[in-house]
């Protein structure tokens, strides 16, 4: 689910603002009606309203900022309530803050990476937003996710991809209770322009022996792969990863570290 939030919050606002006025209009109004028309407006929020005012703050986003937020609702963990997986990207605010900072040409050598995109999990039937370390990544692409059976068959564990200058990495998240883990970290491609990128066929096995899957990388090659017809390298999208080799790395789940390590 996708949210426009300036638009929203504005709505908000002015729905407020009518409550408010319809309450003091009235001779015959006490203070403590007053209070209570707020209070009515107030619960009359959506579940989705409410998520975008608490994200607004956690990351101090002001009336003036415009920014992306999608809503997705997936059984993360074993209970049957639906939990709100939230995306928020800054893309304004980081191209802003580097105006005003004077850091604009930096800003582009890097490929306009900085800490402006985020995750948030709300967890069925609980007010209160898990959240973890934002990722640093390019600023103009909002995050990607991709929902999976991974590290238990209780829990839905899910892909983040993000994009830095010409290359696509993966995070890993997985939840327990009420918090949320970084499990892995993945390069997907890089060196995009390259005569020869850089590219992985990432496999999750199942293992003999433990309950999560396992995590292989294999070297690969983009299939059509040719940089002249790229136009942009910082937003390149293969039609295929073909594996192109051996195992280049292999990983298994530490349920005591809650991460993915080699095995010794």
């Amino acid at each position: 689910m996708f949210w426009t939030k300036f638009k929203l919050k504005n709505s908000i606002y002015l729905c407020s603002i009518f409550f408010i006025a319809s309450a003091c209009s009235g001779d015959d109004l006490t203070e403590n009606n007053v209070v209570k028309q707020v209070e009515t407006a107030k619960e009359t929020l959506s579940e989705e309203e409410k998520i975008i005012r608490q994200v607004e703050n956690i990351l101090d986003i002001n009336a003036a900022e415009n920014y992306d937020i999608q809503i997705q609702y997936k059984h993360i963990d074993p209970d049957t309530l639906k939990d709100a997986l939230i995306l928020v990207n800054r893309k304004e605010f980081g191209h802003q803050k580097a105006k005003n900072t004077n850091t604009e040409r930096f800003f582009e050598s890097t490929g306009h990476t900085g800490l402006y995109n985020f995750v948030f999990l709300k967890l069925g039937g609980s007010d209160k937003l898990i959240t973890t370390a934002p990722v640093g990544s390019n600023a103009d692409y909002p995050l990607t996710v991709e929902f999976l059976e991974l590290t238990s068959k209780a829990h839905k564990d899910f892909i983040v991809e993000y994009r830095v200058r010409n290359s696509l990495h993966r995070n890993y998240y997985t939840v327990r209770k009420d918090k949320m883990f970084l499990t892995f970290s993945c390069p997907v491609f890089d060196s995009i322009g390259a005569p020869k990128p850089v590219a992985y066929d990432i496999v999750h096995t199942d293992s003999e022996v433990r309950i999560a899957k396992d995590i292989a990388l294999y070297d690969g090659r983009i299939k059509d792969y040719n940089p002249d017809e790229i136009e942009n390298i910082n937003f390149y999208t293969p039609k295929e990863i073909i594996r192109d080799g051996g195992l280049y790395v292999f990983f298994i789940f530490d349920d005591k570290k809650m991460k993915y390590v080699t095995p010794m």
